[in-house]
């Protein structure tokens, strides 16, 4: 009777300490079952250890002018005998517009159609139930998507081609692109909501602060164990103008260059998806100061206009406070946190003795050097910078907490401008819980963001400091390091072009996005969409630089560039997710909600209210065989610690907390379990 006891005693334990139910089972099993080579293993949706299919990815992207066109192709392979359903979460850039899906099975070609998000996933089951060959994609963040194909029959493969279309990114003469290929595990804070079905897969629960946490924390193969997801990838470039330069710090590559303006990139060896590539190209002559471009459709002209203004020399006389916040959670050990101090510590070289400043180090603690903002003199930047080196990565990334914490620390100081510094890799699920206070709570001063690392959270990163009135940075090695910091010293040093206006003539009824246009920095162009009823005839900038007047009114010739359209509608549907955001419910909400499913209905986009799904009219598989549902697996990105994010930190899982209070529960039971003995052998 006792080794009963005892033996379910075990058990018990060993189900308190679990992390969280299947992600625990996951963890529990990895060290025998996901050898080396035996990466297909995986818990399907019944717990069970399986064989999952095999994803790989081929990326095209063609960049004409300042626009990409991306189709991206999954191809799911199921050489196991059970029929298979394969959900994969994966990332796309923050203002990308998807526009396309289809299913491609053999020779057979199925397109997806939009549908509102309820509609589509009520379509794609019923499809999954009748033994349909079907796909769904869904937009769980404006940055993050989930991919589900069902029915993939034994030995049999599917591809899923999304497309969608983005903006090539300026600044300071320099084009770039980014496009991520991996979903780093995020820190997700809050008490786990049990009252409700799971809103994903994931190896984390909703919480009540992520109450989506489950869609977006898909699992993760432990590195030793090898990558998964092979990518193949090719840019076919042509931005109207001969470069000086094409070239790539996240990736090796090659160039082929077909004439002056135009080259073909691939990349240069076998890569697989655990990091974002980003791409970088510089005209040989000088950036075009102005270029617009049009695309006319039955119901309106859609105008895309680019603007930079010419670089000001000025220099800011202003004093400046500058707090800098520093990352330090277990998802930045590694080459992260080299990055984040050099990075730092260039900063800190670059004050001046009548600026004042701070520093404070966060993981899910904050650790302030200073009680408050003092001068930079050469004692208190030596100690600063002893303060960065000694710093390490470990624990949770508690970012709302570090930002309010910096913005206690702005001393409202009159003719002193407040510039706050934010370095990190932005792995949180609560994004707009620190995106609102951002907004709330930002006042005058300004809010600088630097991504860090193979997979920075970039609609967060780029969000954050839009809202902040600041601008976004992103390191990705520490090679890059000087240059993208000295870009950022430009921008911190030198006055913003504020009080931007666009001025139209002509065009009719006119509608533009953003609006209001953002503060710019050194080196960055104005960019506005505009909806008009007929072709804009004059387009006039205004704003304010250092106190001086800036004014632009460029002759430009219209260019007809497909797409531009859906890039107008994408903007005015992120400003209306951002006011249903902000709304309490009730009617405001509810007709919020309407105008995004009808106006992304309208221009086939996804959105956060709506899905895009493809069914084929033909069963395949019988009714008597069983589907099994897997959560595709994703690398853990590149250079960061899978101990540090899965093991005793927090910063993706509550594992510390779970284990401590395990490791008290087993002391009480085997402390109760020795008394009974005691007593029975009495």
């Amino acid at each position: 009777m006792m080794k009963k006891t005892f033996v379910w005693m075990v058990i018990t334990w060993s189900i308190l300490i679990a992390p969280e139910g299947k992600a625990a089972q996951d963890a529990r099993l990895s060290a025998m079952l996901n050898k080396p080579g035996a990466w297909g293993l995986i818990l399907n949706s019944e717990g069970e250890m399986d064989m999952a299919p095999l994803l790989s990815t081929n990326v095209q992207l063609k960049v004409t002018g300042p626009l990409v066109r991306a189709v991206v192709r999954q191809e799911f392979n199921n050489p196991w005998n059970r029929w298979a359903e394969g959900v994969y979460v994966f990332p796309l850039p923050a203002g990308a517009a998807v526009d396309g899906m289809r299913l491609r099975i053999g020779d057979r070609v199925i397109e997806g159609m939009i549908q509102e998000k309820k509609e589509a996933k009520k379509t794609y089951d019923a499809a999954k139930a009748q033994g349909k060959r079907a796909g769904l994609v869904d937009q769980n963040r404006p940055n993050i998507f989930t991919i589900s194909v069902a029915n993939i029959e034994p030995g049999g493969r599917v591809t899923v081609e999304i497309e969608y279309q983005q903006m090539v990114t300026q600044d300071q003469g320099i084009s770039s692109l980014r496009f991520p290929m991996v979903v780093g595990p995020r820190y997700i804070p809050g008490a786990a909501v049990t009252n409700r079905p799971p809103s994903g897969l994931g190896w984390a629960p909703d919480t009540d602060q992520v109450p989506d946490a489950a869609s977006i924390t898909p699992p993760v193969q432990h590195p030793d164990h090898g990558k998964i997801n092979p990518v193949s990838l090719e840019v076919d470039l042509m931005p109207g103008y001969t470069m000086e330069y094409i070239r790539s710090a996240t990736h090796k590559i090659k160039v082929t260059q077909e004439q002056p303006g135009h080259g073909i990139v691939a990349l240069d060896g076998d890569y697989f998806a655990d990091g974002d590539f980003n791409l970088e190209w510089k005209p040989a002559l000088g950036q075009t100061e102005a270029a617009l471009f049009t695309e006319k459709t039955d119901k309106a002209v859609y105008s895309l206009l680019t603007l930079t203004p010419p670089t000001s020399d000025l220099e800011s006389t202003i004093p400046r406070e500058v707090i800098f916040v520093l990352d330090i959670s277990g998802s930045m050990a590694g080459e992260s946190i080299k990055q984040a101090k050099r990075a730092l510590l260039m900063a800190l070289d670059r004050l001046k003795e009548t600026d004042t400043f701070n520093v404070i180090a966060f993981d899910n603690r904050q650790f302030p050097l200073f009680l408050k903002t003092i001068p930079a003199d050469r004692a208190a930047v030596a100690r600063a910078k002893s303060f960065v080196n000694a710093r390490n990565a470990e624990g949770g990334t508690e970012i709302y907490s570090a930002l309010m914490l910096a913005l206690s620390h702005v001393s409202n100081e009159k003719g002193r401008l407040t510039q706050i510094v934010f370095l990190t890799d932005g792995s949180v699920g609560n994004e707009e819980r620190v995106l609102e206070a951002i907004s709330e709570h930002i006042g005058a001063a300004r809010l600088f963001t630097v991504g860090i690392g193979s997979a920075p959270n970039g609609y967060f990163m780029e969000h954050a400091a839009r809202r902040g009135k600041g601008t976004y940075t992103f390191i990705s090695s520490v090679e890059e390091v000087e240059e993208k910091m000295t870009r950022l010293f430009r921008k911190l040093e030198s006055p913003a072009l504020t009080d931007i206006k666009l001025t139209v003539e002509g065009g009719g009824e006119v509608e533009m996005f953003p609006d209001p246009i953002p503060d710019l920095y050194s080196g960055e162009p104005v960019v506005v969409a505009v909806r008009s009823e007929t072709q804009l005839t004059k387009l006039t900038v205004t704003g304010d630089m250092g106190g001086q007047t800036y004014t632009a009114a460029p002759e430009m010739t219209p260019e007809e560039r497909p797409g531009v359209g859906k890039m107008w509608a994408r903007w005015k549907i992120d400003s209306l997710v951002e006011r249903h955001n902000k709304a309490t419910g009730g009617p405001d909400a509810a007709g919020i909600r309407q105008a995004v499913v009808d106006l992304s209905i309208e221009h086939h986009l996804v959105s956060k209210f709506t899905s895009m799904v493809a069914v084929d009219v033909t069963p395949v598989r019988p009714g008597n065989e069983k589907l099994t549902t897997h959560a595709m697996k994703t690398n853990m990105p590149r250079g960061w610690e899978h101990g540090k994010v899965f093991g005793m930190a927090k910063t993706a899982t509550h594992a510390q907390l779970l284990l401590y209070g395990g490791l008290f529960l087993l002391a009480l039971s085997m402390g109760l379990w020795f008394l009974a003995a005691k007593r029975l052998e009495k």
